[in-house]
């Protein structure tokens, strides 16, 4: 009987390895899913075409408004090319491994762009224990990062499925090849389509021209005014989030910087590559008052000269209503103004570009 258990379990995993761990079928990935839009970006930046020794890879979330293009328009000027990875919902766990994908040789970059809320270590969110990040990284992960990764979980019930979704990927791609068994045709030539197209589709996206103007807040009285325009579903939200109080600082959140920042310094030590931390416009207004601590993971890493940390109040000027959609995300107005500021920042602090090596 243990003979035969083990033989189905090495079966098991063979079968699991031969179907879901080659890759291919991480290509085909329903293209709107958490794991297959996190795959798509990932597959543009590696088939994007090399622009020399001078290129630029932002990592982030939603919040980071980079527009490459505007960026771009600039790169006669700067001498500089950029590019982003920046994917809704990942976290700095999953920029590590999203980096280690697109630049498996630590040598494609000048710089790599990272973008931070705050430079302090505060936060609202047990963002450590966040299982989106599960769903988003099971195509990148390998058997060696089992252990560091689903140890990198406080909750066991969260360890577990980390195993699970490195050991057996088939089990978490479960739902999405019952989906494929009956859409395959169109999976795989939505996967065609998406590959032919996806870059192009994320160079001339359209952003949201939704405004603040018009906004106004009192902070005595904790009552904030919004424009009639914004949408019903961004009001709530809007609001809740300008008049909450500053949160606390937390001892967890400054464990977590220091490890997966530190696993991006180590991983780009001794090579070309630039760190360079930016510290984003924090929103259409300010509360005056918010709190600055001396002291936390990310003034560390720049105190031991391991990233550049950049002014935070380089972006102070584009804290203003009408280049914000909602309290938290810059426009296409905005994103604009960002992508150039950032553009002449990269320049400034790396200085002139290198020439072509010989």
């Amino acid at each position: 009987m243990a003979v035969r258990l083990g033989l189905a379990v090495v079966f098991l995993f063979a079968f699991d390895a031969a179907a879901f761990r080659t890759g291919w079928y991480a290509s085909i990935l329903e293209p709107n899913s958490t794991a297959g839009s996190l795959q798509t970006t990932i597959w543009v930046e590696r088939h994007r075409a090399a622009a020399g020794l001078n290129q630029v890879l932002a990592v982030g979330d939603s919040r980071i408004p980079l527009r490459p293009r505007a960026a771009n328009a600039l790169t006669a000027e700067t001498g500089y090319t950029f590019a982003t990875i920046a994917v809704w919902g990942t976290t700095p766990r999953c920029w590590y491994y999203m980096l280690r994908e697109v630049d498996p040789g630590r040598n494609r970059y000048a710089a790599i762009i990272v973008p931070f809320d705050t430079y302090n270590d505060r936060i609202s969110e047990l963002i450590s224990n966040r299982d989106l990040d599960i769903r988003y990284l099971t195509p990148l992960l390998r058997l060696s990062d089992l252990a560091d990764f689903s140890r990198s979980f406080p909750s066991w019930t969260n360890r577990l499925w980390a195993v699970q979704s490195i050991l057996l990927k088939g089990l978490s791609y479960q739902r999405d090849f019952q989906d494929f068994l009956v859409r395959h045709k169109w999976r795989l030539r939505a996967a065609k389509i998406t590959h032919d197209h996806a870059g192009e589709w994320m160079d001339n996206a359209e952003w949201d021209t939704q405004s603040l103007a018009g906004m106004s807040v009192d902070w005595g009285t904790r009552t904030l005014r919004l424009p009639d325009s914004l949408p019903a579903d961004k009001r709530g939200f809007t609001r809740d989030l300008l008049l909450n109080d500053p949160p606390p600082r937390e001892a967890w959140f400054t464990a977590y910087r220091r490890l997966w920042f530190g696993r991006i310094v180590k991983r780009y030590r001794g090579t070309r590559t630039r760190l360079i931390f930016i510290r984003l416009p924090r929103g259409p207004v300010v509360r005056p008052g918010w709190p600055e601590d001396k002291e936390s993971a990310i003034r560390e890493f720049g105190a031991r000269g391991d990233a550049v940390l950049t002014d935070e109040n380089y972006f102070n000027e584009l804290e203003r209503p009408e280049l914000f959609g909602d309290a938290l995300h810059m426009n296409g107005p905005g994103g604009d103004r960002f992508s150039r500021m950032l553009q002449r920042l990269v320049r400034q602090t790396l200085g002139p570009p290198e020439g072509p090596r010989r």
